[in-house]
């Protein structure tokens, strides 16, 4: 069938189809995509030189433009508040996610519901609470995350705490003056000036310094505001119960035999209809250059492969994944260059962009792609679709880390589930999880560069299980020795963990199996952990759920006993797209202006050997470009209007903890010049801004 195209506003207009595009018509995102380059950059035995050179890329023939997009999707009754700029999304309220257990389902109004009222006096900000939430109408705020203790006497952001608030109190008054049935974004006007909202939730993350449109001037320190207790609501009706042959996650795996009949079953599919006029897929040999150059063509315009085709590349991806190892060894030699790209996250127009730089791979120029594929953009089904045909025109030319979103948990939650089905089907996004489960967790390459997707083994024995409660600025030292190379591709890769059920499981049922324990732990510190500046091992900004920062320290030990010279990872924000962390570890972050909010430069990094035959890491840098005017995640309701009897249940067990252990990519609460954090202070210190 044939798909309509849509111009959007600029000079050089992208042309996107009708079905991707909202109902009313918006100008498309624009930023500035010059690339910088930097070379020759990090030689892996330690050194970095700075020189400087500008490349500026043609990004999908578009021009450069500078205009920020501040407008979001509109809530059904703020719409005045969407056409003044406001900044702040819809949370879904039927779905049972965000950052309490429960939703807060609460009329700020309702005297009957009052069960006490406290009078709290702010001297200064930060005050430490961090977060507010509103009630189902988008009326009044309620506190939903805050710091619970000072560190130290008169410790401003101890304020709250001291003071007595709690989470759950919601605000009845400031200065005097009623704000029960404001907009909760006019009561945020009142007490913070800048609410990002980084996490596509309708929560308030504060940061400072930055401008909005305001209906309310901030009120100035001292502030006094009235709180209200309120009394338990009457809880929701449990949703439906899973009416017989409803979709459902598979959380177990598939045997060959379930993989064959799926194939089987992908063979008996309709072709697709008369008129369709985008490259087909049978098996790997369809896939040339000519044919890869169609597909991003017809991905630009909005086209989607058919659904039998879909579902056998899938089927032969997840068969070339089962070949491979937990940490795959690759070699570049003298001429070839291997390029390590970050977090993509569903930007598939970036991705072409990038593309546009980087040329695409071959048995000289390799690819690896190292993890989240998938969720918060729009188009993941686009970006994995395109990567999984590049793997299977040439295997050993495009590697794959598994990244903590391509797990089912954060699918169901972060987009790509609700994309697949609103793209195909469920039955595909099962399938999508099964290769998801085979994909190797590191890559070594030269013996001597590991690529991880998040960060490096963590402390023994285990210390602040999840749920465990402890101070912010604990810390234990190295480890006696690394894990070594060894051990780490021993680890069985298969499984759907994350670091709460991971919990669930030893407090459920308290297992003897070392090696299960210790496979557990390592996939958790893979997927989910980040650097620090402080020496040892410490607590997470994620929630500290079982997650962990590890210093210079630990990554110097690591790369020493293993004989390596440098770890490159994902899994954050960088202000440039990337970041020397440590002098033995980079970080690199492929998605700009993330989330369409975050102003950062996206980038790769460039794997060749040097002339003593080390490999250097050179890293180019870019800007995002435009794309279709649709926000992140644009496709997550697909379940909760389609599926309602995963919408709370199933998801709240199984999915909804994704924020407990603080999901977002954002360094905790830190504003764009604090993302790049240089010692556990600065850590503790933008956590509370």
């Amino acid at each position: 069938m044939a798909r309509q195209s849509v111009a959007a506003a600029g000079a050089a207009a992208l042309a996107a189809p009708a079905f991707l595009l909202p109902s009313v018509e918006a100008p498309s995102r624009a930023l500035s995509h010059e690339a910088t380059v930097q070379q020759p950059i990090v030689n892996t035995a330690g050194s970095l030189r700075h020189t400087n050179c500008v490349a500026v890329a043609v990004g999908l023939g578009a021009a450069a433009a500078t205009a920020r997009r501040t407008k979001k999707a509109p809530r059904a009754s703020l719409v005045v508040r969407q056409a003044e700029g406001r900044l702040l999304r819809p949370r879904d309220r039927t779905d049972g996610h965000g950052w309490v257990k429960e939703d807060p389902d609460f009329n700020a109004a309702d005297e009957s519901a009052v069960s006490a009222t406290h009078t709290i006096e702010l001297k200064k900000r930060p005050s430490g609470i961090k977060r507010y939430t509103h009630g189902m109408d988008g009326k009044g705020a309620m506190v939903m995350d805050m710091n619970e203790k000072a560190r130290y006497p008169g410790d401003p952001i101890g304020q709250a705490a001291v003071a007595g608030v709690k989470k759950g109190y919601v605000v009845k008054s400031v200065n005097g003056t009623d704000v029960r049935n404001w907009d909760f974004e006019d009561i945020m006007d009142l007490l913070e000036d800048f609410i990002p909202d980084p996490d596509v939730q309708s929560t308030a993350a504060f940061k400072g310094g930055a401008q909005r449109v305001r209906k309310h001037q901030q009120v100035p320190f001292p502030v006094t505001i009235e709180y209200v207790e309120m009394k338990p609501m009457e809880k929701s009706a449990a949703a439906p119960a899973a009416p017989p042959g409803a979709w459902m996650p598979r959380l177990s795996g598939w045997s060959d035999e379930d993989l064959m009949k799926e194939r089987q079953r992908a063979m008996a599919m309709p072709e697709p209809a008369p008129g369709y006029n985008g490259p087909r897929y049978t098996k790997a040999a369809d896939i040339d250059d000519a044919w890869l150059e169609r597909l991003k063509q017809f991905q630009q315009t909005g086209g989607l492969i058919p659904k039998k085709d879909a579902y056998l590349l899938v089927l032969d991806v997840i068969a070339q994944l089962k070949s491979e190892q937990t940490m795959n060894r690759v070699q570049v030699g003298p001429g070839q260059k291997l390029t390590v790209f970050g977090d993509l996250h569903g930007q598939y127009f970036d991705f072409m962009n990038i593309l546009s730089m980087a040329g695409m791979p071959s048995p000289n120029t390799p690819f690896l792609f190292n993890g989240d594929f998938v969720d918060r953009g729009s188009w993941s089904i686009e970006v994995i679709l395109l990567i999984f045909a590049m793997k299977m025109k040439n295997p050993n030319a495009v590697f794959m880390n598994r990244g903590n979103h391509e797990m089912l948990e954060a699918n169901m939650i972060y987009g790509f589930a609700g994309e697949t089905g609103a793209k195909y089907d469920l039955d595909l996004f099962n399938l999508f999880s099964e290769s998801f489960r085979n994909l190797p967790l590191l890559h070594l390459i030269n013996n001597e560069v590991l690529v991880v997707h998040a960060g490096i083994p963590g402390p023994r024995p285990r210390v602040w299980l999840p749920g465990q409660t402890h101070d912010p600025e604990d810390a234990v030292p190295v480890n006696a020795r690394a894990t070594t190379l060894a051990e780490i591709a021993s680890v069985d890769r298969y499984t759907e963990l994350t670091p709460n059920s991971y919990k669930e499981a030893v407090d459920s049922a308290p297992r003897t199996e070392e090696k299960w324990e210790t496979d557990s732990r390592m996939i958790i510190d893979f997927l989910w952990s980040d650097p620090r500046g402080g020496a040892g091992y410490g607590p997470s900004y994620r929630k500290s759920r079982g997650v962990f920062m590890f210093g210079p320290d630990v990554t110097a030990q690591f790369c020493r006993e293993n004989n390596i010279s440098l770890v490159i990872r994902s899994h954050e924000v960088k202000a440039e797209g990337w970041l020397k962390d440590h002098d033995t570890l980079m970080s690199v972050f492929s998605a700009p202006n993330y989330l369409d909010t975050g102003g950062n430069k996206g980038a790769f990094l460039t794997l060749t050997p040097g002339p003593n035959g080390k490999l250097q890491a050179s890293p180019t840098s870019y800007t995002a470009v435009p794309h279709p005017d649709l926000p992140p995640m644009y496709h997550q309701n697909y379940i909760v209007n389609n599926h309602p009897h995963l919408t709370r249940q199933m998801r709240k067990k199984q999915v909804a903890q994704a924020d407990d252990f603080g999901d977002s990519d954002f360094a905790g609460y830190q504003g764009p010049d604090e993302w790049e954090e240089v010692d556990a202070g600065a850590t503790l210190n933008a956590m509370s801004s």
